[in-house]
């Protein structure tokens, strides 16, 4: 490690903390980093307005005796008031007071809930996941999900953003629990009700950007950003700044330490785009394994970084534990849906049963270390010395609903045995099974994009969905032909039906899918708690055979991606569990239409 990446970590526990209020035994004193301003205002509320000028790093410091907990607070420059961008809790809103807090108290839990390679994961909206929207009502209903066969919950960014829906990703205050949820409080009994339950819990942080609406932050830090450098969402973060850096390790380790999550997985680190974006995401990993050990740390990467997801002789990840597969959601999801472009598999060339077996073996299929023209026939690229629990396999998840102008789910889409068939290769592979909630039934109600933003705010976003449908997802709708982000009813249409659940048809696809996750725990995780030595795999036509051989074992999979029957040479193993249909013939094997077996 080069001496500046020493420095880097090391500066977290070197300098504690750099952002946010510090309550001291006689007061609170108070931080901001805005090397733009002269001189800054700390507007207390009730008292007269304090001045401060920076330090030669242009940090402002407000030493205050007599105040604690509980008050509340703005800063002030050029006539404008702002809130704390570390603010650890807001009053009402994304653009209104602070309040100081203390640190929450450090948890009990010493350890993981369970070993990493156990994670069947459930994405989860706070906002929508319950009638009332809120931590408290979700804790009421952990049950649910912990009986449906999942073992960590993967909570959609949390963090304060404007107004009283959004998806998450448009925070501004990314300390401060969005306050139409609850408390911190809630928040922390959320997560110690899940451990209570045996359930990990994974929160989802936005470091790429800060949404526009109540972003205070050029005003008085403009080179937090870069203005040569685009992302989808605007100008990108300046992560060549080391106070910009800093920023996002504190915040790492708050959610880790205070809230005692159990991991975090990185939006779209791919949008990190300065020089020092290694560097960065090094130290990150660094900082939050320094805080919490066992920590997963998961990325959103499409440039599938063979040196993020490394491990080490002891099969330790020496940076992240896992990243979310686009490459097996792509080629998954078109080949029982038929689209192309909408599930990001555009290229009419390519050969999808080809690309499917390499991403069950190999995990990516586009591996960087095998050059511009790796393809599904391309095998033993870097990817393929992780192993498997390196890589989570999808077939939706928020993005795949919401960026769709229908928001429909797979459910509505395709029929029961194409459904049947992509769960049970989820699941009976030895990569780390996600479903977004509400999978476990079957349940067909959509996740359209929502956001709760005054105008003209809420028409520029409307607008800027219009053409990300037809820039970025390749859906060239028509007016009218999304629902509106601002509008009630489109948050209503995202919530979770929970009355549904009652219903013969989703008891039945819930039994299956408890079924489907008893499976995994037998078939797969003694295997699995092994190394994995390799993976062999075998085409027969259209239809592929799969082979993870383990210390422990090996883990073979025999499926059938296409509507049509066909045969191959194969003995099934002892103890065979299967999705659809199949019949052994002596030394031949005959798999029905989207059918799998596993043994």
């Amino acid at each position: 490690m080069t001496t500046e990446l020493i420095r880097d970590v090391a500066a977290p526990a070197a300098r504690a903390t750099r952002f946010g209020p510090l309550v001291t035994e006689h007061g609170t004193t108070f931080r901001l980093w805005a090397p733009a301003c002269r001189t800054l205002e700390l507007l207390i509320d009730g008292r007269a307005p304090l001045s401060a000028e920076p330090t030669s790093e242009g940090v402002f410091s407000f030493e205050v005796e007599g105040v604690g907990p509980g008050t509340r607070y703005l800063f002030r420059a050029g006539g404008l008031s702002f809130p704390d961008i570390a603010s650890r809790q807001q009053v009402d809103d994304a653009r209104g007071w602070s309040v100081v807090r203390r640190p929450l108290p450090r948890p009990l839990q010493t350890g993981p809930v369970r070993p990493w390679h156990e994670s069947v994961i459930a994405e989860v909206h706070v906002g929508a996941a319950t009638p009332e929207g809120t931590f408290r009502a979700l804790a009421e209903r952990l049950e649910h999900f912990r009986d449906a066969g999942y073992t960590v919950l993967e909570i959609m960014p949390v963090n304060e953003f404007p107004g009283r829906r959004n998806w998450g990703y448009d925070g501004t205050l990314i300390f401060a629990p969005e306050q139409s949820y609850g408390t911190p409080e809630d928040l922390r009994a959320l997560v110690d009700r899940a451990h209570a339950l045996g359930l990990g819990m994974i929160l989802d942080v936005v470091y790429n950007h800060f949404g526009g609406t109540d972003n205070f932050i050029p005003h008085y830090a403009p080179n937090w950003f870069r203005d040569d450098i685009d992302t989808p969402w605007g100008p990108g973060i300046n992560f060549d700044e080391p106070m910009v850096r800093q920023f996002y390790y504190e915040n790492a380790v708050m959610w880790l330490t205070e809230y005692d999550f159990d991991g975090l997985r990185l939006d779209s680190v791919h949008e990190i785009k300065t020089e020092s974006r290694e560097r960065f995401l090094g130290v990150l990993a660094a900082t939050a394994r320094a805080a919490k050990p066992h920590a997963a740390l998961i990325v959103e990467n499409v440039r599938n970084t063979f040196g993020l997801l490394e491990r080490d002789e002891h099969n330790r990840p020496m940076q992240y534990s896992a990243q979310w597969n686009d490459d097996m959601h792509h080629v998954l999801a078109f080949l029982v849906t038929g689209e192309g472009a909408r599930t990001g598999y555009d290229d009419p060339d390519k050969d999808p049963y080809a690309d499917l077996e390499k991403a069950l073996a190999d995990g990516f299929i586009h591996d960087p270390s095998e050059g511009d023209g790796s393809d599904g026939r391309t095998r033993g690229g870097d990817g393929s010395q992780l192993p498997p629990d390196s890589f989570i396999t999808y077939v939706q998840n928020h993005d795949q609903l919401g960026n769709r102008s229908d928001a429909r789910r797979l459910s509505a889409r395709i029929s029961p045995e194409q459904l049947d068939f992509a769960h049970f290769v989820k699941f009976l592979a030895p990569q780390v099974p996600l479903c977004f909630m509400g999978d476990e039934a079957n349940i067909e109600s959509g996740f359209p994009f929502f956001v709760d933003l005054p105008e003209p705010a809420a028409r520029a976003k409307a607008d800027e969905r219009y053409q990300q449908m037809r820039d970025m997802f390749h859906d060239d709708v028509g007016p009218g032909g999304l629902p509106e982000p601002n509008d009630p009813g489109t948050f209503e249409m995202a919530k979770l039906p929970w009355p549904e659940y009652g219903l013969p048809e989703r008891r039945a696809a819930l039994e299956r899918f408890r079924t489907l996750g008893r499976w995994r725990r037998e078939k797969v995780w003694p295997l699995a708690a092994t190394p994995c030595h390799d993976a062999r795999t075998a085409r027969h036509g259209n239809c592929l055979i799969v082979s993870w051989i383990f210390e422990a074992g090996t883990l073979t999979m025999a499926l059938n991606p296409t509507p049509a029957a066909c045969e191959m040479g194969c003995v099934v193993g002892a103890a065979p569990v299967s999705s659809g249909t199949y019949v052994q013939q002596g030394e031949h094997l005959h798999l029905g239409p989207w059918s799998a077996v596993a043994w």
